[in-house]
């Protein structure tokens, strides 16, 4: 008896594993935008986020976007990229630069 109840909890974990949202070719090239698709200048942003983070949320219900329809990381206090003055990696941007990149949507690192 424990022995086929055991089995039927295997098969279906193996379902509810399987039926998991699997990573596709789409939203890997969403996480490395190409450079065409950038909004302005390649930026240096202080610090990327996620949209649903708790101290950015406010801010972006405040100039009325819905934080769940952002794609990509949100970048805090940027500037135009420059080589010399920027200690990360560039980050495109394919959403929008607000408040004078004081915030920036759908960003990623360029690699």
């Amino acid at each position: 008896m424990r022995l086929s109840i055991l089995s039927v909890l295997s098969v279906i974990s193996a379902g509810v594993v399987s039926a998991l949202p699997q990573e596709s070719n789409l939203s890997m090239k969403r996480s490395q935008p190409d450079t065409s698709e950038c909004v302005g200048p390649l930026l240096c942003c202080g610090t990327l986020t996620t949209p649903l983070d708790p101290l950015v949320d406010p801010l972006l219900l405040a100039l009325g976007i819905d934080a769940a329809n952002i794609v990509g990381s949100i970048g805090l206090l940027c500037h135009g990229y420059e080589e010399t003055s920027c200690p990360t990696k560039p980050q495109c941007c394919t959403e929008a630069n607000l408040l004078g990149g004081t915030l920036a949507l759908g960003c990623a690192d360029l690699k």
